[in-house]
């Protein structure tokens, strides 16, 4: 019996531990992967956007990732009343939608803030720019979409076209401060990892290729990465030591397929930032870039025109390509990116050009602060960011065909990260979202504490089983000793611990001797009527101690205190005794004199019954 009781209790435990790995699989959060809009938008590019809601009932917006921004900034109607061509309906769908802040039942305004650009100031962009800044709900994707909605984000309107002509969707999981220092305020991504939506603060994302065939939307992945858009590579970048510019790379070499020579061969450090389109590199750089593209400097505007129509052709007829040489160090190793011509060949129009024109997205920069590499670069880099760990990586994006699907590979954060996860793309990986079989120490930690938990279990129920069955013995035991009782035995003659009926001791003892059918009587006095006087002693406990079988204690029968004594039934085996009046045995009668007359009679377990009477006292 103890062995099947075992049995049953490793089988319970086995269930509970497989009901741990399950719990603990299904409260793994997997990564967000945000559908583009299937819109090309902006003046300066054209460039694939992401879908998103603002306010209550949501207003879907389209906007475009920054990764160098905390919060959202939608654009404000504002932004469109002064459109250049007056047409207010075609500028609110080239900017993506507006946010309308008095159509929206939760906001909670918070007035207009400097929008504290200190990187868009330095590249000439959004000077003095201000925002409406609020607290709002801010939901991922079209409303239909089931991805999360989080409310109270800091949402911040601007209408400001120099910042830039799409509004943007902030990366970066710094906190924001737009009204006081000492109160931030926590931006999209920390809420949604801190709400476990996704398992680890990191994102990866590619802007897409408009001028391609066919175009290729971009790729937006919060909490992993899609292994289909990229192709891997070894090398992964630490952050920057400075906060707000932690994308920080090396660029060795700058090349290009139409020259010998190289357009820049003295590393230097640049940033990645989303929010910019062009890529800024130093003065000499530039010419060299004039030199090989017959591109042409607009000092009004600040733009690289493409006005020689013979070598744009040219060029894309030789499938001309710029080569950039990375690393994470100025004599690290490395690995090169590349840039087709014909992805850098843009579309600028108002209000950055008078009229819809070819630009190439190059920027002249006057220090080394300026160095950036914009929108523009991440048409073909792959990045994913890793806030976690504090690195990052860079690979050269792949142009999947529209008909492949993705592969998405979730970044774990450190507690949490599987045996098989890498936290950056720079290896083949097995552990993908469509076949992963590896544990994270989050499900192996599961199993020990589902394992821990049944063996308790497994302890607790044979300590008690042992327990039982110690107290079973140790009745058991007490039974089988031979004690000398005033009460019927419960064993027969001629068994072993069977003790004949004692006869009534000359000393009350309290009780009556079953033994006999016979009545037995308490002595009275008819000089003073006291009984109770005489015999105060008389009590059902005897003053011998009384054995009795090893079943539970019943309770005893009493009779009437007043005025006599209390008289008290045996217990035990026979059973209480309650006196009842006349049995349908012998009886056996506390006789007494006194004016009062009561019967009362007691029944045992196996039809035994007493009856005592007194008459009088």
């Amino acid at each position: 019996m103890l062995i099947l009781r075992i049995r049953s209790l490793i089988a319970l435990s086995i269930s509970f531990t497989r009901l741990s790995i399950a719990a603990n699989d299904t409260n793994t959060p997997k990564p967000l992967s945000l559908a583009p809009t299937q819109y090309w938008d902006g003046n300066d590019g054209p460039w694939s956007t992401f879908s998103f809601t603002v306010g209550t009932p949501p207003q879907s917006l389209r906007l475009l990732p920054a990764t160098g921004r905390e919060a959202t900034w939608p654009i404000l109607p504002e932004g469109c009343q002064d459109s250049e061509d007056g047409n207010f309906d075609a500028c609110e769908d080239g900017r993506g939608k507006l946010f309308y802040i008095n159509e929206s039942t939760s906001w909670k305004d918070e007035g207009l803030w400097e929008l504290a650009l200190w990187l868009e100031n330095q590249l000439g962009a959004g000077e003095d720019a201000r925002g409406h800044f609020g607290f709002d709900t801010v939901g991922l994707g079209w409303p239909s979409e089931d991805l999360p909605s989080l409310e109270g984000m800091v949402v911040g309107g601007i209408a400001d076209k120099t910042l830039g002509y799409e509004g943007v969707f902030g990366l970066d999981p710094k906190p924001s401060n737009f009204s006081d220092l000492n109160n931030p305020q926590p931006s999209i991504l920390h809420t949604l990892r801190n709400q476990t939506y996704i398992p680890s603060t990191s994102w990866a994302y590619t802007a897409g290729v408009y001028n391609n065939a066919p175009k290729v939307y971009g790729s937006l992945t919060l909490g992993g990465y899609d292994t289909a858009r990229f192709e891997p590579n070894n090398l992964t970048f630490p952050f920057g030591p400075d906060i707000s510019r932690q994308l920080l790379l090396v660029v060795q070499e700058v090349s290009t397929s139409v020259s010998d020579n190289p357009l820049m061969s003295t590393p230097d450090y640049w940033f990645i930032e989303s929010i910019v389109s062009s890529m800024w590199f130093p003065l000499d750089v530039c010419e060299a870039f004039e030199a090989a593209f017959g591109i042409t400097w607009d000092e009004e505007y600040s733009l690289y025109l493409i006005s020689n129509e013979t070598k744009h052709s040219q060029l894309i007829k030789e499938n001309a390509e710029i080569t950039f040489k990375l690393s994470a160090s100025k004599t690290g190793p490395s690995f090169n990116l590349h840039l087709p011509y014909t992805s850098l060949a843009l579309n600028a129009s108002a209000p950055i050009y008078p009229n819809a024109t070819r630009y190439f997205p190059l920027k002249r920069a006057d220090n080394d602060t300026q160095y950036t590499l914009g929108r523009a670069f991440l048409q073909h880099a792959y990045v994913v960011v890793d806030y976690d760990r504090g690195n990052f990586s860079v690979a050269q994006a792949r142009l999947p065909d529209i008909s492949e699907k993705q592969t998405i590979v979730p970044i774990y954060a450190p507690v949490d990260e599987k045996a098989t996860n890498t936290t950056t793309p720079n290896t083949d990986n097995t552990d993908k979202d469509n076949g992963s079989s590896g544990l994270s120490t989050g499900a192996i930690v599961g199993i020990v504490i589902g394992a821990i938990a049944a063996l308790a279990i497994l302890l607790a129920l044979l300590f008690l089983l042992r327990r039982r069955r110690a107290r079973a013995r140790a009745a058991a035991a007490a039974a089988s000793q031979d004690y000398q009782k005033a009460e019927l035995d419960a064993n027969p003659a001629g068994q072993p611990g069977f003790q004949p009926p004692q006869p009534l001791q000359s000393t009350p003892s309290g009780e009556l001797d079953a033994a006999a059918n016979s009545k037995h009587e308490m002595p009275g006095s008819k000089e003073d009527g006291d009984v109770a006087a005489k015999w105060r002693a008389v009590e059902l406990e005897s003053q011998r101690e009384v054995a009795e079988m090893g079943a539970p204690l019943e309770e005893r029968a009493e009779l009437d205190a007043s005025p006599v004594a209390p008289v008290e039934m045996p217990a035990g085996q026979v059973g209480a005794a309650e006196l009842d009046g006349i049995g349908r045995q012998g009886r056996a009668e506390l006789d007494g004199e006194g004016a009062k007359e009561g019967v009362g009679e007691g029944r045992g377990k196996h039809g035994d019954e007493v009856d005592g009477e007194r008459r009088g006292v």
